[in-house]
């Protein structure tokens, strides 16, 4: 009989916290005992401090990534249960993993704890069963060896020794049935296929999906039971694995399996000699994680759009006082050289009095007189030295409210939906010219953009929020350190771009007050802020890490000292 849940640990190694309390929380609620670890390296000294029941890891770990503590796990325990917890678009990991031993796969995010629940009750269902058939097979071998030995000298005991053995085959073929039936049991379609692409094996769950009995599948093509199909499909994955002896997995869209199908194939060697005599596929229905992934997607569209609503909003004002300052002082020089005309024209009248004089021979010292004196008064060499400054900084003025307003419009216009190449250092000057009543009265900011920086494929509106968060982030974070900065200090945030082999990093680094240790793995959580109320929401940092590493499959990290300051960190590949 299988142990009482109580009696059972289970090692949880996970770095996402979220995901790993999420975890622990619910096989606790079941009546397992956990432990837990972010760190592939502290996984494998628990593993060998407190020999758990069971081993539940992620892929990509600090220290130890998951497929170097399963291969660290089995080379200590060969028969320890080991599951798989992997994200979206890692398979050919987890099917590397699962060749290295591990037992079963769970996919990222968990939306159905059950899943989660009934792989780990799987894995101790299936622990139980080979211990017990382990346990039956030293009982005969040492039967076997013993009535062996003794065999010259005891002659009348041979009969005993047979009904030994027969006893202890039954226990194994018992143990096969039990194991069928766990395979019955599974709610995934696992079908045995042999070389000529026949059915050899398959579970009732496969069975009683497509409406046949098991042994009336037996003998057929896996392509016309499956999907009705005369000839296998185009990318066939057991053509892949006959081929090339490897596992490949599919999805398909399938309605007589009842819609979409992820398939993981994998190959099936011959016990004794080790050729390649078939594949072992194994399916499951992936339509609920589907409408899932649809949910989301559109939740985070919607959320998105919305913060960049109120991103326009909350610039509008700063957009408004940035624009006054230049046309006040173009209005001004207006006014002035509107004066100016009215002084230039008197003194034109003067010119052309004298000129008419001289032409007519009737120049007199009163008139000469008179001119001296409009020149004198209109102070002529003030406006030869003013009137071309006046012209300069206007022109200076209309240059600023133009960069302004194209800033404006280039970060507020509806992008496509579909990624075009783009300049990130354009987006970042763009996005500081737009945000810089944001920031400017508590920091400078010093732009070291990488000259030939290459072009990236991305969202250009999503990645322009992305960089207004960071950027708003990095002068709130000043703000409090300087507090109400009686004496008028600023801070400093530093913008830098590089070209990395096959990506660009992008690192915005601030002076502000930093961030302290254990809150550290708490930033990307959603709804978790450490502003004040009505400043902050909690999302802009969630959808910048969603933008970063889902849409564009880069990564966004940090560096922060308490005291010191900030630095994110975002690296986009460039293919």
């Amino acid at each position: 009989m299988r142990k009482p849940n109580d009696s059972i640990t289970i090692l949880l190694a996970e770095d996402d916290p979220f995901v790993r309390d999420y975890m622990a929380g619910y096989l606790q609620k079941q009546g397992y005992r956990t432990l837990t670890t972010a760190d592939g390296s502290r996984a494998l000294e628990l593993f060998m401090e407190h020999d758990p029941d069971i081993l539940l890891t992620d892929l990509d770990m600090p220290g130890l990534d998951g497929l170097q503590l399963l291969k660290a796990v089995r080379s200590q325990a060969a028969d320890k249960p080991i599951i798989l917890v992997s994200g979206v678009g890692t398979m050919e990991d987890v099917i590397e993993a699962i060749r290295l031993g591990a037992w079963d796969y769970v996919t990222k995010p968990i939306h159905d704890p059950t899943l989660l629940l009934h792989a780990v009750e799987r894995a101790l269902e299936r622990s139980y069963l080979l211990e017990k058939v382990s346990r039956y097979q030293e009982d005969l071998e040492q039967t076997v060896a013993r009535r062996t030995a003794e065999l010259s000298q005891r002659t009348s005991q041979v009969e005993q020794e047979i009904r030994q053995r027969r006893a202890a085959q039954a226990a194994i073929l018992h143990a096969k049935k039990e194991w069928e039936h766990t395979a019955d049991s599974m709610d995934y379609f696992v079908a045995l296929i042999d070389r000529e692409y026949r059915l050899v094996r398959v579970n009732k769950t496969l069975s009683s999906t497509l409406g046949m009995r098991p042994e009336e599948m037996i003998g057929m093509y896996c392509c016309q039971a499956l999907h009705d199909r005369s000839e296998p499909m185009d990318d066939c994955p057991h053509a892949k694995v006959f081929a090339d002896g490897k596992a490949h997995s599919m999805e398909v869209h399938e309605p007589r399996l009842g819609g979409h199908i992820h398939y993981t194939v994998s190959p099936y060697y011959d016990p004794d000699d080790n050729t390649l005599i078939g594949s072992v596929l194994v399916g499951r229905n992936i339509n609920r994680e589907r409408q899932l992934e649809e949910e989301k997607k559109a939740f985070q569209s919607q959320l998105l759009h919305a913060q960049k609503l109120e991103s326009v909003g909350r610039l509008a004002a700063g957009i408004a006082h940035e624009i006054n300052t230049p046309v006040q002082f173009v209005g001004t020089n207006i006014d002035f050289l509107q004066e100016c005309f009215s002084d230039l024209s008197l003194l034109a009248e003067q010119l052309q009095g004298l000129v008419s004089a001289a032409k007519k021979e009737q120049l007199t010292p009163d008139l000469i007189r008179q001119a001296e004196e409009c020149l004198e008064e209109v102070d002529w060499q003030y406006l030869q030295e003013e009137i071309p400054q006046a012209i300069q900084q206007s022109r200076e003025g209309v240059a600023r409210v133009s960069s302004i307003v194209r800033a404006m419009k280039e970060f507020s216009h509806p992008a496509s939906r579909k990624k075009t190449e783009a300049d990130i250092n354009r987006i970042i000057e763009t996005t500081v010219t737009v945000a810089r009543n944001e920031w400017k009265y508590v920091a400078d900011v010093d732009l070291q953009l990488a000259e030939n920086l290459p072009p990236v494929q991305c969202l250009v509106d999503e990645m322009g929020q992305v960089i207004l968060n960071l950027l708003v982030n990095a002068a709130h974070a000043i703000a409090g350190k300087l507090g109400e900065n009686p004496e008028g200090d600023k801070g400093t945030i530093t913008i830098r771009t590089l070209a990395r082999p096959e990506k660009i990093e992008i690192r915005i680094a601030d002076t502000g007050i930093g961030m302290p240790a254990e809150i550290h793995d708490k930033i990307f959580d959603p709804f978790f802020t450490t502003k004040e109320v009505g400043r902050g929401t909690g999302q802009g940092l969630t959808i910048a890490h969603d933008v970063i590493s889902d849409k564009h499959g880069g990564t966004l990290t940090f560096e922060s000292l308490e005291g010191e300051g900030t630095t994110f960190i975002i690296q986009l590949p460039l293919k």
